[in-house]
Order: C-alpha cells, then structure tokens, then sequence
C-alpha cells in the first residue's frame, strides 16, 4: 500500500480516535441534576432523563467499539499490516478502506463474523 495513504489514514485515524475519546468522556459525565435516576408511575423528568441515560450507555458502547476498532486500525499501521485482513491474509479492498479506514477484515471475512 502507497506510503502517503497509510500516513493519511493514520492521521484520519488519530483524529477519528480523539474525537471518539472527547465523545466517550462527555457521556462518562454525571447527569446535570445528580447521578440519581429512577422511573417513576408517570413520565416527568425522571422518567424522561433516566431513558435519556439509558440511551447514553448504548451510544457509550458503540462508540467504545468503534474506538476498539480504531485503535486495532492503528496498531495493524504500526506493525507494518495494516490492509491485511487479520483473519485470512488477504489484502482488504482499498474501497473497504477508502470507506471504513478502521476495518481489519476483508469483506469475506466480516461477512463470516457478522454470521457468527
């Protein structure tokens, strides 16, 4: 792989992974009006922040995962195999990479782990 390609995906990479941290530290924040939320009988602030929460905690973990693939991303760069599907050996379709820089499998091999 060109050698000005892996440096500017590294770069969209470790911008991408700054942003994500900034991210994931704003939602690690406790709720405006205290860390203590509870439903109630009827739908009122506390109902309405403790499902605001709740949908925190699910953005939280997809953001982790995508921050987990980010950094795999950039250490597969620093080992010199970045574009190599981890899985197969094959190397990952530029467009799978032009797309979705984080990728660490081929197309197949996504498609095989999705399954699973």
């Amino acid at each position: 792989m060109d050698e000005a390609i892996i440096t500017a995906t590294q770069e969209l990479l470790e911008t991408r992974l700054a942003e994500l941290d900034v991210r994931l530290a704003e939602l690690e924040k406790a709720p405006e009006r205290g860390s203590s939320v509870s439903f109630g009988k009827r739908v009122g602030d506390g109902t309405t922040e403790a499902i605001g929460r709740l949908t925190e905690v699910g953005v939280g973990e997809s953001l982790e995962s995508t921050r987990d693939r980010v950094r795999a991303a950039l250490d597969r760069i620093d080992e010199g195999c970045y574009g190599i599907c981890e899985n197969c050996g094959a190397a990952i379709d530029p467009r799978r990479l032009e797309a979705a820089p984080e990728s660490t499998l081929c197309i197949a091999c996504a498609r095989t782990a999705q399954r699973r």
